[in-house]
C-alpha cells in the first residue's frame, strides 16, 4: 500500500517548519474572544495546569503547566461546536480543543512530531529484541483527554465519551478545499479511506483512528496517518445538518507543511452491522491489547518493521531454503478451521486448458495452436502437469468443489526461476476456465508476490467450449462487507471498498473491530453469487491470497501463497462468510 515513499524527514527539519506555521489557515471564527478559561483535563498523562487568555479573533496566551505562550491560533464551529487550533511558539507541539459551548465539556489533543520504532520483531511473538530502531521525525503524535472549560462560575458537565456508535458507518465527504474521499468505519481503533478523483484514486487506506461521543447530533473523528504522510485530521461531524468542520496539521508529500480549516458536506453511503453485544456501547477505551500505555499509545500496524523487505537474491535463497507446501495445518497468519473439504472428483481425469491471451495470439483461425496447460491427475493429492508441450512435471496439490462441477486447485511449478504457483478454475459446466499464475516479484517489488490472470477455456471429454463467454472481472462486490470465521481464534471484517482494492479488520475480545489494514485486490466473476477474489498484501507480508467465495452457501476456501525469511509457503484457507451488509458507493466510481 506505500506507493508514495515519504520521506521520514529530519527533527531539525519539522521542528524549524512547525515553530514557524503560525495559525491554522481558513476562515477563523471570534466564538471564543475575551474568554479566560482554565481547561480541567483528566488522565494519566494530562497537564496540571492548561489556562487560556483569548485575546482577539487572531491571538491568545496559553499557560501551560508553569510555562506562559502567546501564540496565533484559529477557530472554526459548527453549531454550539467549536474547534480551537494552536501550536506552541518555538516547538513542534500544539493543542487542539473541542469544545461543546452548550455544556463546556471538552476533549483536547496534546500534538507533538515524531516517533521511534522497532524494526525486526514478528507478529507470532516469537522473536523479542528488535534487529535495530529506525526514527519518523514527520509522524505526528498525540494524546486526547477529556476535560470541560472552567470558566470560574460552571460546574463540571457531563464528559465527552469514547464511543462504538460509528463504528461500521460509511461516509462521503466533499471538502470546501476540493478534497472528496469515502470512509469507512470496521473497526473502533481504525479507519480506511479511499481518496476519489485523485491520481491514486480507488486505493484503499488505513489509518488509526479515534471516535468520541459528544451527543446523539455530534461526534468526534480523529485520524492519523501513521505510515504514511503522518498528519492528522481532527473532524466534528454533526449528524443533524450532515456537516463538518476540521483542522489538518502535518507534511505533504513535497515536504511542505500544511496547517489548516476546512469544512465539508456529508452523506452516508451504508451502515455495516457490527457485533459486540448490543448492551456494549464502547464507553471504555478500546481493549486491544497492543495499544501502549506510554503517551501518545495507539493501535498502529507497521508492517515493513515486521515483514522487512528483501533482495530478490534474499527471497530466492530463503524459498530455496524452507518450502512448507500444501502441508494442511502448517503455520498461516490466517491458519483456518474452516477450509473447504477436499475434492477428489477429478482423480483419473486428464484435460487441457487453453489460456485465450496464449491461444489467440497464435492466430487459431490458421490452424495454429497455442500455449496450452495440460494435467493429469493422478491420485487425491498428486498430479502431472506441462505448459506448451513441454517435459511433465509431478506436484503435490489440493482441489476444492466451491460449487457444483467448479474446480479450484493450486500447484508449485517445479523449475521456474521465481519458484511461482499456478491456480487453475474449471467449470465442467461451462468449459470455462481462469488461471492465475503468481510468483516472486511484482511491478513494485523484488520478493513480493506478483499475478497474471488469463481467461480461457476447458478441453475435456466432449465438452464444447464458448466461442465468447468468459469468466471475466468484476465490480459486483463493491459496496458490500461480509465478516469471515477462519477459526475460533482467528476472523476478520472484509469491507470492498473501491473496484481495485479493499480492507480487512480482525476481531477483538469482545466482538468490535480492531487491527486494521487494506491491499489491492481484484474480483472475478465465475457464476451467480459466486467470486475469485484475490489480493496481495503488498508493502506488508508480500504474500497472495486467492479464493472463491460462494454466496450461495456462504463459505470460502482457497489459497495463501508467498516468501518470507521463513521460506516459501502456499497453504490453504477457507471461512465461514456473514454478510454485515452494504455501502451504496457505486455511483462514486462510474
Amino acid at each position: 500500500m506505500f506507493f508514495t515513499k515519504f520521506d521520514p524527514l529530519t527533527s531539525a527539519y519539522v521542528t524549524e517548519k512547525v515553530a514557524a506555521v503560525g495559525a491554522a489557515a481558513g476562515d477563523s471564527c471570534g466564538c471564543l474572544k475575551g474568554m479566560r478559561f482554565s481547561v480541567q483535563l483528566e488522565g494519566e498523562f494530562a497537564p496540571k495546569e492548561l489556562k487560556y487568555f483569548i485575546c482577539d479573533k487572531k491571538k491568545l496566551t496559553v499557560e501551560w503547566d508553569g510555562q506562559s505562550y502567546d501564540a496565533p491560533y484559529a477557530a472554526i464551529s459548527l453549531g454550539e461546536v467549536t474547534i480551537l487550533t494552536h501550536t506552541i511558539p518555538g516547538t513542534d507541539k500544539g493543542w487542539h480543543l473541542v469544545i461543546d459551548r452548550r455544556t463546556w465539556a471538552c476533549t483536547a489533543f496534546e500534538t507533538w512530531f515524531g516517533i521511534t520504532v522497532p524494526v525486526g520483531l514478528d507478529l507470532f511473538g516469537m522473536k523479542k529484541e528488535p534487529d535495530y530502531y529506525r526514527d519518523i521525525p514527520r509522524e505526528i503524535q498525540r494524546q486526547y483527554y477529556f476535560g470541560w472549560i472552567d470558566k470560574g462560575d460552571n460546574e463540571k458537565p457531563m464528559l465527552m465519551t469514547h464511543t462504538n456508535r460509528i463504528e461500521g458507518r460509511g461516509l462521503h465527504w466533499k471538502f470546501d478545499t476540493g478534497y472528496e474521499i469515502l470512509t469507512f468505519n470496521p473497526s473502533i481503533t481504525c479507519t480506511t479511506f479511499t481518496e476519489l478523483g485523485t491520481e491514486k484514486g480507488n486505493i484503499t487506506m488505513t489509518n488509526p483512528a479515534d471516535y468520541i461521543r459528544i451527543d446523539d447530533e455530534y461526534y468526534l473523528y480523529a485520524r492519523w496517518e501513521v505510515e504514511y504522510s503522518g498528519k492528522m485530521w481532527i473532524e466534528v461531524m454533526n449528524f443533524f445538518e450532515m456537516e463538518a468542520i476540521g483542522v489538518e496539521l502535518g507534511f505533504e508529500e513535497d515536504n511542505s507543511l500544511t496547517y489548516r480549516l476546512h469544512r465539508a458536506q456529508l452523506d452516508v453511503t451504508g451502515d455495516a452491522a457490527h457485533l459486540e453485544s448490543i448492551t456494549s456501547f464502547g464507553n471504555k477505551e478500546a481493549p486491544m491489547p497492543s495499544l501502549t500505555k506510554t503517551k501518545g499509545g495507539r493501535y498502529a500496524y507497521r508492517p515493513m518493521d515486521i515483514d522487512v523487505p528483501m533482495t530478490k537474491e534474499e527471497a530466492h535463497q530463503h524459498a530455496a531454503e524452507v518450502q512448507n507446501i500444501l502441508n494442511v495445518g502448517g503455520r498461516n497468519i490466517m491458519e483456518s478451521g474452516n477450509n473447504l473439504p477436499p475434492c477428489y472428483d477429478l482423480v483419473g481425469k486428464k484435460f487441457k486448458i487453453w489460456p485465450d491471451n496464449e491461444k489467440y495470439a497464435q492466430a487459431p483461425w490458421s490452424g495454429e495452436k497455442g500455449k496450452a496447460w495440460e494435467y493429469q491427475i493422478i491420485s487425491e493429492d498428486k498430479l502431472k502437469w506441462r505448459c506448451g508441450g513441454r517435459l511433465w512435471h509431478e506436484e503435490k496439490y489440493i482441489c476444492f468443489q466451491p460449487d457444483k462441477h467448479l474446480y479450484f486447485f493450486s500447484h508449485i511449478m517445479t523449475g521456474d526461476p521465481d519458484y511461482s504457483c499456478v491456480s487453475q478454475v474449471i467449470d465442467l459446466d461451462n468449459a470455462l476456465t481462469t488461471t492465475v499464475k503468481c510468483g516472486i516479484g511484482n511491478w513494485h517489488s523484488e520478493w513480493e508476490s506478483g499475478a497474471n490472470v488469463a481467461f480461457g477455456t476447458l478441453e475435456y471429454a466432449n465438452l464444447k467450449a464458448p466461442f465468447a463467454r468468459r469468466h471475466q472481472f468484476t465490480d459486483e462486490l463493491v459496496g458490500h462487507c461480509f465478516a469471515w470465521a477462519y477459526s475460533e481464534t482467528m476472523n476478520s471484517i472484509h469491507v470492498y471498498s473501491s473496484p481495485e482494492s479493499y480492507s480487512w479488520t480482525i476481531f477483538q475480545g469482545n466482538n468490535s473491530g480492531g487491527a486494521t489494514w487494506s491491499s489491492p485486490c481484484f474480483y472475478i466473476k465465475l457464476r451467480p453469487g459466486v467470486y475469485l477474489f484475490q489480493w496481495v498484501e503488498e508493502n506488508c507480508n508480500g504474500s497472495q491470497g486467492l479464493v472463491i467465495m460462494n454466496r450461495k452457501i456462504q463459505h470460502d476456501g482457497g489459497f495463501f501463497y508467498g516468501v518470507s525469511h521463513n521460506g516459501l509457503m502456499l497453504n490453504i484457507t477457507g471461512a465461514y462468510m456473514r454478510e454485515l451488509g452494504k455501502f451504496d458507493i457505486q455511483k462514486y466510481f462510474e
